[in-house]
């Protein structure tokens, strides 16, 4: 584990209002291209591993997220996933492409940060200069799980000391969903997640469809489906807001009736609690007589 000085380079990313929506868009989004991962984690929410799958972020991927998220500087989007520097050069392009095509606000690129020169170099393209990275707790400190190589943290260390405020470290907490190959030391220590979900925002994936929870992403459960690509923003946001009250309303109370995590019940009872009530394209339509398709 990293000495306590080198600990405090880092200092934690701070969690933003939840649940934000304004004229139809997100506060935040994240999106995820796939759990490709030169690491293979036991307690990665999304099963990353050097086998996992990938696709590009196309201009269509990228399209709907600027159709989905606020552009102006209260906006944020994140690249998360697997590893976002195994294919740093398509995460350079994404960020051009978005920056060139009107998205003022901050972007965040969750990192292990073992390829730290391609993630420097990720937050370096930003034209606006307004790309910030967060490094995986556990991988970044040691604590619970095989550090980073000491190469690649000091070169970051080296990078923030420069740079205040540009790279972050992740919350300790220990989320119940996903489990790879590598032990995991450190639960004993550490914060667990309680009956209340954290309200992510939710996900765009490379494969089209928005999901309801960054932690659950590759959780087919019909509970997360918002949308796909081909939806309007209205439709998408619509059935977060339906999401976010079945949390509340649902998903909450059957985790404290049972006295489970809140991540727990998603990762290992979700079938057993009724599905949110999302509304269609059509539907939403006819909710909001002056909507207008955003295509």
């Amino acid at each position: 584990m990293v000495s306590t000085p080198r600990e405090q380079v880092f200092k934690e990313r701070q969690s933003r209002d939840k649940g934000v929506i304004e004229d139809h868009r997100l506060m935040e989004l994240h999106l995820y291209p796939g759990n490709q991962c030169n690491r293979d984690c036991d307690f990665c929410t999304v099963f990353g591993s050097p086998k996992g799958w990938y696709t590009d972020y196309t201009a269509t991927h990228l399209d709907a997220a600027l159709h989905s998220v606020m552009t102006h500087e209260q906006g944020a989007i994140k690249f998360y996933g697997g590893e976002p520097t195994l294919n740093h050069e398509n995460v350079i392009w994404a960020v051009g492409y978005l920056r060139d095509h009107g998205f003022q606000g901050a972007i965040v690129v969750y990192s292990n940060g073992i390829q730290a020169e391609r993630l420097l170099a990720i937050l370096e393209a930003d034209p606006l200069g307004k790309t910030t990275a967060s490094l995986n707790y556990s991988i970044a400190t040691g604590d619970g799980a095989p550090q980073m190589p000491l190469s690649s943290l000091r070169k970051l260390e080296t990078y923030e000391r420069a740079n205040r405020g540009e790279i972050a470290i992740g919350h300790p907490d220990i989320v119940d969903s996903g489990r790879g190959v590598d032990p995991f030391t450190g639960e004993a220590a550490r914060p667990k997640n309680n009956h209340q979900c954290p309200h992510c925002y939710p996900v765009l994936k490379t494969d089209g469809q928005f999901h309801a929870c960054p932690f659950a992403v590759e959780n087919k459960s019909p509970h997360f489906q918002l949308g796909t690509v081909d939806d309007s923003s209205e439709t998408v946001t619509q059935n977060f807001q339906r999401f976010l009250t079945w949390l509340d309303t649902v998903h909450e109370p059957y985790a404290v009736e049972h006295d489970l995590p809140a991540c727990t019940v998603c990762w290992k009872h979700i079938q057993q609690l009724p599905t949110p009530e999302f509304v269609s394209q059509q539907e939403s339509y006819s909710l909001d007589g002056d909507i207008k398709s955003e295509g």
